[in-house]
């Protein structure tokens, strides 16, 4: 998009938020909007994920070690709801964010986000059905990475995330509430759609390729409860992954599966909120895998989440996944492990502070080919702190230090030390 457009767009979404505010925006028919205004700037002190170490022969145009630079964001936000009855609500919101370095144009970008759901309860029914689409309006041309090893680990999401591309994540579930229990259809799907152009490493040395990956799953889970809000679940859900050829040319590791699950769900006490469900994944690999591959493997599957509140000034959150995806760079799936844990603190009305501490993990030992097999780690720890003045507006500044390490020795382009720190202020209307 090229400036007077974007200019033109801003623009127009900031006026629409003003009128909005002006009039108050009364619910008519049900509906009511709620735009906002956010705006951002920081420092970003190593942009591509790169420490020092020497380039690779062969590789020019590596993008640079421990490249610093100031980051500016802006965006619009306008969410709206139509309330037709407990049964039925919808929910959407759009939401441009353009991004700004300083120091290298080639990271601009700018986000177009888009979110709907519908969710509502009759009876012994509930439902809840979410979509999201974000598309990234960025340079098609991917980063040169010279240092042995490659890219960053597991792939250096956050210089992938500024290139060309669109994503697409759906979900839901249907619930019908049961004497001591409950049975529930639920599915999922996402798709990432990469749009950066596809060069050859041996003509461009270090070009980080990337390439279309989706997965899918639907299925059942049935619940009994052991105590009141709290029950044990069971389920099981058939999908399918699917991954393009690298420059047209095979392996890839599409599969089919099916997930076996077991856990809990609720809350076994009144101060904490528990989801569990793990089990195996039985995976079938099609016919373009690597020349020896075992195409019938089985892989493990955890999701989770908590929420203890121990207090009303102090809120516990964790969220973590364990599953096997696909590589976006090819060729390759890997197990990918997360965890995230958050502590929250309100001072007062107008102060309050968190804590995220989040780990996670790589492994595509068992799937990759040597030498581009990986096993790597990426930890960080961020703080925040937020002042709000009033009900509508608030303050931030936040400081996040991140690092990564590689199990395998001779990778230092994998490994990197990062940090960025930023203040930002957001007005709802």
């Amino acid at each position: 998009m090229s400036a007077v457009p974007r200019l033109f767009l801003f623009s127009s979404l900031a006026a629409i938020a003003a009128v909005a505010a002006h009039a108050g925006v009364p619910p008519a028919s049900g509906w009511s909007i709620h735009p906002a205004l956010a705006a951002r700037v920081g420092y970003d002190d190593n942009v591509f994920l790169q420490n020092h170490a020497a380039i690779l022969p062969g590789v020019t145009g590596a993008v640079p070690d421990h490249a610093g630079s100031w980051v500016a964001r802006a965006s619009v936000a306008l969410e709206a709801t139509w309330r037709l009855s407990p049964a039925f609500q919808f929910d959407a919101s759009y939401s441009p964010e353009s991004v700004r370095y300083e120091a290298f144009p080639s990271e601009n970008h700018d986000n177009h986000r888009v979110d709907l759901g519908v969710r509502g309860r009759a009876g012994a029914w509930s439902h809840q059905f979410k979509a999201s689409l974000l598309l990234v309006d960025g340079s098609e041309n991917s980063p040169v990475f010279g240092h042995a090893g490659g890219g960053p680990a597991i792939g250096g999401v956050a210089v992938r995330s500024r290139r060309d591309q669109v994503n697409t994540k759906l979900g839901g579930h249907l619930t019908r509430a049961l004497d001591g229990g409950f049975i529930r259809a639920v599915g999922d799907a996402c798709v990432n759609d990469f749009q950066t152009r596809q060069l050859t490493t041996a003509i461009v040395p270090g070009y980080a390729n990337y390439v279309d990956r989706s997965e899918w799953s639907a299925g059942v889970e049935a619940g009994r409860y052991v105590r009141k809000g709290f029950a044990l679940v069971a389920g099981v859900r058939g999908g399918e992954q699917r991954q393009t050829d690298l420059l047209g040319v095979p392996p890839n590791y599409s599969n089919t599966l099916t997930r076996f699950l077991a856990g809990v769900e609720g809350k076994p006490r009144g101060d904490l909120t528990l989801r569990i469900l793990g089990g195996p994944d039985l995976r079938r690999y099609g016919n373009a895998v690597a020349p020896g591959f075992d195409r019938s493997r089985t892989a493990r599957y955890i999701e989770a989440s908590a929420t203890w509140t121990p207090r009303a000034a102090d809120t516990v959150t964790f969220t973590g996944k364990d599953y096997l995806w696909l590589s976006a760079g090819g060729r390759c799936a890997y197990q990918h492990t997360s965890g995230n844990v958050q502590w929250k603190h309100t001072f007062t009305r107008e102060w309050s502070a968190a804590f995220t501490a989040d780990v996670q993990a790589g492994d595509s030992r068992d799937y990759g080919t040597s030498p581009g097999s990986r096993l790597d780690w990426i930890y960080t720890g961020t703080l925040n702190i937020t002042r709000s003045l009033g009900t509508n507006t608030k303050l931030d500044l936040e400081l996040t230090r991140e690092w990564s390490d590689s199990a395998i020795a001779g990778t230092p382009g994998r490994e990197y030390t990062h940090w960025l720190v930023s203040a930002g202020i957001r007005r709802t209307f």
